[in-house]
């Protein structure tokens, strides 16, 4: 689970901007919201789902991207070779001050071992510059690691990392742009003293994050035939979302010399009618589905295994090739306790409006992105605003640029006409 996300030096984020899942006291819509008690006796409330509106390069898609960064950074270490320089460290270039300093991530989110993290790195393209470990063992923050401790005298390239009070000040050597967590996710590191450590990688690498610079999910046979995803309730959803789309199948398909290739060939059924009646199904290859149908069985593999490990789901555009009632109702599959009774979350970004319908989300679920006039990002949620009750038309006001995070867009006369703007 996410407690909170913070971004400093980011693309568009210059200054820290902080996106958070905690529950305000507002009592409306009990369902999307949950209570879970840590390990620790503390108590935290938080959303199920949380959407980031905001105009085309406003910055909200960089939101999607930073997390998306870090889990790539901490989890993707060891695919990575020392000459290589560290791909997440996009500053904010419009600044001759940012351009040079530090991207800074930090997150506090809650493991599979019921504790309480919080997790810190900055970095530029050379070297990690800071990494600390917070954990939450009683109510006060105990400090797990941090690094760099100091730089190995033999080798340059080397920092010491050190481990906290717990584990004895131990000492580790780790290269200076790889992340001192992510030598606590190869095998051959782990250790039982040291289970924290291997179940915080493990974290990281459950989280589901889909954005914009990646491809769109595309269904995969492949993990559908595996025990990945309740093949019934699949389908299930597949009639529920109206695609016609009865039944999947697989049959092995073979190149022109009869060899048979690794890839099965994928067939949705549909009915086939006769005078009216249904008579039997039609085999449709896959590929000749539309692509909004590729896009959301893809994206329902990602909600159902979400759902099923109590995780977190990252996806920007989710409203991508999707009719409005279906973007709702895959939003409403987190906010409902009988889909999802292991709380898992959503965070997406969209352009849809009617997602902002009083009746769906609380005020503490929608966050808004707008650009400052030095090209920065803010980042703020419907709640910092003063007079904003659950019973508005959240809708309604952000089409009227109540909440701000809408284009900026001048009039066709201004463009093709006589260069002055007017109002339209």
């Amino acid at each position: 689970m996410i407690l909170e996300f913070s971004i400093t030096n980011f693309r568009s984020i210059r200054e820290k901007q902080t996106f958070s899942m905690h529950a305000s006291s507002a009592r409306s819509k009990g369902d999307n919201i949950f209570e879970h008690q840590l390990a620790n006796g503390e108590t935290v409330n938080l959303v199920k789902a949380a959407v980031i509106y905001g105009a085309n390069a406003s910055g909200k898609s960089n939101v999607i991207l930073a997390l998306l960064k870090l889990q790539d950074l901490i989890i993707n270490a060891k695919d990575k070779k020392i000459d290589d320089t560290i791909n997440a460290y996009q500053p904010f270039l419009f600044d001759n001050y940012s351009k040079k300093n530090p991207s800074e991530f930090q997150i506090i989110f809650l493991a599979k071992n019921n504790q309480k993290y919080h997790y810190l790195i900055a970095f530029n393209q050379n070297e990690i510059i800071k990494e600390e470990l917070y954990g939450f063992p009683k109510k006060k923050a105990q400090q797990l690691f941090t690094r760099p401790f100091a730089t190995d005298e033999q080798d340059e390239n080397l920092h010491i990392g050190r481990l906290g009070k717990e584990f004895g000040y131990k000492k580790y050597n780790i290269h200076k742009k790889f992340p001192f967590i992510s030598f606590f996710g190869k095998q051959e590191n782990y250790d039982k003293k040291h289970q924290d450590f291997s179940t915080i990688y493990s974290y990281f690498n459950s989280i589901f994050i889909e954005d914009a610079e990646t491809l769109r999910p595309m269904f995969k046979m492949s993990h559908y035939l595996d025990d990945g995803v309740d093949k019934n309730k699949l389908e299930l959803l597949i009639r529920a979302c109206d695609t016609q789309i009865q039944l999947l199948k697989a049959e092995p398909e073979f190149d022109k010399n009869g060899r048979k290739l690794a890839d099965d060939k994928i067939f949705a059924q549909h009915h086939i009618f006769e005078n009216g009646k249904k008579n039997g199904y039609y085999d449709l290859a896959f590929e000749e589905e539309s692509l909004g149908t590729k896009h959301l069985l893809g994206l329902l593999q990602l909600i159902l295994e979400a759902l099923d490990y109590g995780s977190v789901l990252v996806f920007d555009e989710l409203d991508s090739s999707l009719h409005p009632f279906i973007s709702r109702f895959l939003v409403k599959l987190f906010l409902n306790p009988i889909s999802n009774p292991k709380n898992a979350q959503l965070i997406f970004t969209t352009h849809e409006p009617s997602i902002l319908d009083k009746e769906l989300l609380r005020a503490d679920q929608i966050w808004f992105t707008e650009k400052t006039p030095e090209g920065t990002t803010e980042l703020f949620s419907a709640q910092d605003f003063d007079g904003v009750r659950e019973d508005v038309p959240f809708d309604k006001w952000y089409m009227a640029g109540k909440f701000g995070a809408v284009p900026h867009i001048s009039t066709i006369e201004y463009i093709f006409g006589n260069g002055e703007e007017t109002n339209d």
